[in-house]
């Protein structure tokens, strides 16, 4: 379960953490960061880990709510439909559940990653776009 701080990830988290739980299944929560490098940069880095952590904190406390233990995971430097795809892979998981918004336009798209994953992931998806 890709997570990124957004109401529509935390909402996908509250279903995953649910079916999980319904299931008996394990549940990993992976956030994909993107790290810059560079001298100028290293306050922004501390700023970005430190959300990271309040995001994942924030999705373990909802998963504490349900007595579930989850397991967390921070990748970074990867482009994030393939992060997750190489998670899945490595992890053996067989769902991706994925918060999700329209994005405007006549044709239905929930965007990049989202697409990617559709085209792409061998398992199966579950899109919360609510």
């Amino acid at each position: 379960m890709p997570v990124n701080g957004t109401e529509p990830s935390r909402r996908a988290a509250e279903v995953a953490i649910t079916m999980a739980r319904a299931t008996k299944a394990s549940l990993t929560v992976l956030y994909v960061a993107v790290r810059a490098a560079g001298k100028e940069d290293a306050r922004r880095g501390i700023r970005t880990r430190r959300h990271e952590e309040a995001i994942l904190k924030d999705i373990v406390a909802i998963a504490d709510g349900y007595n579930m233990s989850i397991r967390t995971a921070v990748l970074a430097d990867n482009a994030a439909d393939e992060a997750i795809l190489n998670e899945v892979k490595r992890r053996k998981k067989n769902l991706i559940v994925m918060g999700v918004g329209r994005r405007p336009g006549e044709k239905l798209f929930f965007g990049d990653t989202a697409s990617s994953l559709l085209a792409d992931a061998e398992c199966s998806l579950l899109f919360v776009a609510s």
